[in-house]
């Protein structure tokens, strides 16, 4: 081929790498740009996370100042407990030594206490012996007439009583006449 060729896809070739060159440059400036922001977000992104573990740290140490509160307080409410324990101790000690002379001054009164009984024994018998409220003796007048044969209807008019409870005495009456 001719020579001519040559030198101008030579010359073609040579522009289009010096028209590429800048773009190369650029690129290169891209990237460091890049790389510059990578690391002032890098460190934008531990400088947080250096104030979130100080926060953290922080309220630790404030659970731990509480929990050690708790616990004290506790320590003197256990303390308090024990003390309370050993105050009933002592009181149980001593009513036990007064329950056994109440015991022994018991026996030595035991033949006062079977007299008393033989008492109580009687007046429990007068009081069982006193008559027994019955139906019949609350509601005389209902009774009398009723065995003197009126009707309910004439029972309850002259009782001032609704005929439905003037039944409901004289069923109660029966029930408690038959056991």
């Amino acid at each position: 081929m001719d020579s001519w060729i040559y030198i101008v896809l030579l010359g073609i070739g040579a522009i289009l790498y010096g028209l590429m060159l800048p773009k190369r440059r650029e690129q290169k400036v891209n990237n460091d740009q890049v790389v510059k922001e990578m690391e002032s977000t890098l460190e934008q992104y531990i400088g947080e996370v250096q104030l979130e573990n100080e926060q953290l740290l922080d309220l630790v140490g404030q659970m731990k100042q509480e929990q050690n509160a708790k616990q004290a307080a506790q320590q003197v409410q256990l303390d308090e407990m024990r003390q309370r324990l050993l105050t009933v101790e002592q009181l149980l000690s001593t009513t036990e030594v007064r329950l056994g002379i109440v015991e022994t001054s018991i026996t030595s009164g035991s033949k006062e206490l079977s007299v008393n009984k033989d008492t109580e024994s009687a007046e429990s018998e007068k009081v069982l012996q006193a008559p027994i409220n019955t139906i019949k003796r609350r509601y005389t007048a209902l009774f009398e007439m009723y065995e003197a044969g009126k009707s309910m209807d004439m029972i309850a008019k002259s009782t001032g009583m609704q005929r439905g409870e003037v039944q409901l005495i004289i069923q109660l009456a029966k029930q408690e006449e038959s056991p």
